[in-house]
């Protein structure tokens, strides 16, 4: 009964707090220079959600964040509630590289394909214009947050899959830092599942070291990838031997 009244509520707000943020994103979005005014809200929009879910979130930043410095975030996922807590936690200006059906969410997926850049993963062409417009947008100083796993692919949560290369790739050719970021606790507040229920659960984002990536080459892709990788991992694991 608990679990059914919370998921309720949280999908309710969330309604409410959608049609109340959507139609100012949908005349901003029409201009690159007013994108950074529908990140502002959203991050507002995203405070206000989680303050009226009574989600207890702790944001820990592992290093001093350069709101300057242009970083390569790669966090695990395991939860729709990822992207969310992604949009109110990355302190820079930052783009998501996320799947193209995103896109076909009514209204919300529209603002999502002007701002930030979809992939359709079967499709290799796709996969070339993302690593370039992902290039194009860290040439304009704007950090990117792409799922390195490649979507919600763990059947055994919170384990994760094996890495895919883009943002590994990105980060070398373009000399950025690569920040690993772990969420310990979404898949438990908010399973993968065609409608998936809501479990009141602290939250938590974790954003590691960055890994500079200056006199890397493509060479080092494997070994950078398994690096973060594991880092990721093994604070999931901390975080599983401590519920």
């Amino acid at each position: 009964m608990k679990n059914t009244l919370s998921t309720f509520w949280f999908y309710f707000t969330l309604l409410i707090c959608f049609l109340f943020l959507i139609p100012l994103p949908l005349i901003l979005v029409h201009r690159a220079k007013w994108h950074i005014y529908i990140y502002r809200l959203t991050k507002f929009w995203v405070g206000i959600f989680l303050k009226i879910n009574f989600l207890p979130l702790e944001i820990e930043y592992r290093f001093k964040p350069n709101r300057k410095q242009v970083y390569v975030f790669t966090p695990n996922h395991t939860s729709y509630l990822d992207i969310l807590l992604l949009m109110f936690a990355v302190k820079q200006f930052f783009i998501f590289v996320g799947k193209s059906s995103i896109s076909k969410v009514p209204m919300a997926g529209y603002v999502y394909k002007k701002m930030h850049i979809t992939v359709d993963r079967s499709k290799v062409r796709s996969k070339y214009n993302v690593l370039e417009k992902s290039k194009i947008a860290v040439k304009r100083r704007r950090s990117v947050v792409i799922f390195p796993e490649g979507g919600i692919l763990t059947q055994a949560p919170p384990a994760m899959t094996p890495f895919k290369e883009g943002a590994f790739r990105l980060a070398i050719e373009e000399r950025v830092p690569i920040v690993p970021v772990t969420m310990p606790y979404n898949w438990i507040a908010m399973p993968d599942k065609s409608f998936p229920p809501f479990i009141h659960h602290r939250l938590k984002v974790i954003f590691h070291e960055p890994i500079e990536t200056e006199g890397l080459t493509v060479e080092h892709i494997p070994y950078l990838k398994q690096k973060v990788f594991e880092i990721i991992q093994k604070e999931i694991n901390q975080h599983q031997r401590a519920l």
